[in-house]
Parts: structure tokens; sequence; C-alpha cells
């Protein structure tokens, strides 16, 4: 699917709702101080509901990318929109702490449903040539969603709580739902296949399908536990606030170059020049890390470019958007925890060393899939079979 102008007005309200749907995240996260007072837990009591949504995704990843191939990602971007809206305004009443838990998991399924219906509708919308740069947006909906909660939620926190965020972020996704509900296209019907061995392998057996989320596990795997260790263990509080900021400035700039360079090769980039800034880190040069995280800002944005780069259909294009779900999931859920343990059993240097060498696993990665998709030209147009 190929459309000569840029539907921009599409792409800003599909983007919005990819904000909404990583809010899904941030309503939780980025409160876990008031969702333990009224649920009278420690915090550690409630932080498995934050990790509940990204457990559905890892779980369920591939399979919701079947689905919105089989639905089109129309449907599936609207249905998600609905339920994450009606979830929302559920999640005012009271309720026990396990029922709150329950509408989490399906908040995940939610959160599924757009993350994987959201960017084959971003590709449909732009002209060939503003499709990377487009994709590279997309890439920019997670973290741009969570600095952008930081700084509207205490606010809204203060005025009414959290029963005031969360109905204004269900009536958010309703109102939203309803605008896109004529705007977004609905592409013919195809059988759906619920059987996961199928759905897995139509994905994990085609690398055009599977490469974009090669690259992309590794990314996530690394940044979010740079962005949750590295300061502390770098004694740099401020690292906090400035990471996610370089690498937002940057994830756009990788779909960008994706213009004139291959996904692949702007993947690779990003990975190298992470190990280079890391291991400068190791070496204590200043603005190693500031530089490291720039370049894996790259990552993102060239990974959801290749998702078109190397898909032709919707439904290509879903498959492909359920394996980066699935697998940027396994990054986000691995990463801290495994860079934590070797931070705390082996120290700075240790830890720094091996986020380098895990960017240097995603530099081997790129440059293998390049080479195997090399037998064909890799653009919004063309690529090998």
């Amino acid at each position: 699917m190929s459309s000569d102008r840029t539907q921009w007005l599409l792409v800003a309200l599909v983007f919005l709702a990819g904000l909404l749907a990583a809010a899904q995240f941030g309503k939780i996260a980025l409160t876990l101080p008031e969702v333990a007072r009224t649920f009278a837990r420690p915090l550690t009591g409630v932080s498995v509901l934050v990790s509940l949504v990204g457990l559905v995704g890892l779980a369920f990843g591939a399979m919701a990318g079947g689905v919105a191939a089989g639905f089109g990602p129309g449907r599936t971007f609207l249905g998600g929109l609905v339920l994450g809206g009606v979830l929302s305004l559920v999640q005012v009443m009271p309720m026990p702490f396990w029922a709150f838990a329950a509408t989490r998991v399906v908040e995940g399924m939610s959160h599924l449903a757009l993350v994987v219906g959201g960017p084959p509708l971003m590709a449909a919308a732009a002209s060939d040539r503003d499709r990377p740069l487009v994709m590279g947006l997309w890439a920019l909906f997670f973290g741009g969603s969570l600095a952008i909660s930081a700084q509207v939620f205490p606010a809204i926190l203060g005025t009414g709580g959290l029963a005031l965020l969360f109905g204004l972020h269900g009536a958010a996704m309703l109102v939203l739902a309803a605008v896109l509900w004529r705007r977004v296209p609905r592409i013919p019907r195809q059988a759906v296949s619920l059987d996961p061995v199928a759905t897995h392998a139509a994905i994990y057996s085609h690398l055009r399908r599977v490469a974009p989320a090669l690259g992309f596990v590794c990314y996530t795997f690394l940044f979010v536990a740079s962005v949750a260790i590295l300061p502390e263990a770098l004694s740099r509080p401020s690292l906090a606030f400035v990471l996610p900021l370089i690498t937002l400035t940057t994830t756009l700039a990788g779909g960008a170059l994706c213009r004139r360079f291959r996904p692949d090769a702007v993947v690779a980039a990003g990975f190298a020049g992470t190990a280079l800034g890391l291991g400068g880190a190791a070496l204590g040069l200043p603005g190693a890390v500031e530089a490291a995280l720039a370049f894996m800002g790259l990552i993102p944005g060239a990974s959801f470019a290749a998702i078109p780069a190397l898909n032709d259909t919707p439904q290509d294009r879903a498959l492909a958007t359920g394996a980066i779900a699935q697998l940027g999931n396994l990054g986000t859920v691995s990463g801290t925890p495994v860079l934590a343990l070797v931070w705390v059993q082996w120290g700075t240097t240790t830890l720094i060393c091996s986020a380098a060498a895990s960017a240097c696993a995603g530099l081997a990665i790129a440059l293998w899939t390049g080479r195997r998709l090399a037998g064909g030209r890799i653009d919004a147009g063309t690529r090998p079979r």
C-alpha cells in the first residue's frame, strides 16, 4: 500500500493515539506512590501493575500481529483505542487490588492492539519519500509520552487524584477513537489464525518480517537498563533526566536517515556508536555516556522504518510489528534485572563493559541481517524476496 502524498493529519492522530497507548504504562509507572496508598500496599507490592502490560506483550505480541494481519491494522487499532478507553474509565471506580490487576491484564491486550496496529497505519498514510521519517516519528511515542506525562501528571493528581487521571485518559482514548473512526482505512479481512505455532512460524521463518525486531530487542535491553541504572552507577543523578531527552532527539533522526541509507545500516551505525561511547565511558572519558545514548537513539527510528522498507502489504507489516512488540518487551523485561545484577555483583566498569558487549551483539545482528537481505535493494519500493 502506497500513498502519493503524506496524510499528515492522519499521521498526527495515530501518533497521538500512540502517546495515549504509552500512557497505559506511564499512568501507573509515574504514579506508583499514589497507587500504593490507594491499595494500602508497599511500592514493591504494586509495581507488578507496571510489568503486567509488558508481560502480556511478551507472551502475545506475535499473536497480536497475526490478529492485526487478519482483521487489518485499522480495525485492530480502533478496537485497542475503544477497549483501552473503557478500561481506564472502569479503573476510576473503587475496586480490590486483584480486580484492578485483572483490568491491567486486559489493558495489556489493548496496548498490544495499538502498538501492532499503529506502525502499519502510519506507513500506509505516508508517501514513499516521507515514510522513513514518519516511522521515526512513531518510534518517539513511548519516550515522548513518558516525558509529557512526567510534566502534566502532577497537576492532574493534585486536582483530582488517580480517578481524574484515569478518567481523562479513558475519555481521551474514546474521543480519539470517534475522531479516527471514519479516517482509518479498513482493508479486506483475511482468515485469522489463533494457532500460536503457526503464527510464530509465519513471523519468525521470514527474515524480512523479523529483521526489524532483531535490532529492536537489543535496543530495549540496553535503553531501559541504561536510563534506570547508569545515573546511580556513575553517581550522576542528572543523567536520569538528560539521557532520555538525548535519545528522543536522535530517534527521529534515525528514521530520517533511512531516507538515504538502508535501515539495517543505520541500526548498525547506532549500535557501533553506542559500543564506542560505552567504551569511552569505561575509560572515564567526559561526554561518552551522552554520546552512547545519542547513537542508541538512532536504533528505534531505523528499526520502525525497516518495517515498511522490508514489507509491502499491511498484513506483512502487522506481522513484523508483532515481532517488534514481542521481542521489544523481552528486552524491556530482561535488560534491567540482568544488568543490575552485573552491577551489584561486579561493579560499574563491568556493567558498562557488559552493556558495550550487548551493543556489539546488536551490531553483529544488524550486519548479518543486512548481508542476508542484500540480494535486493531495501527501500520503500523494492526489497529482496
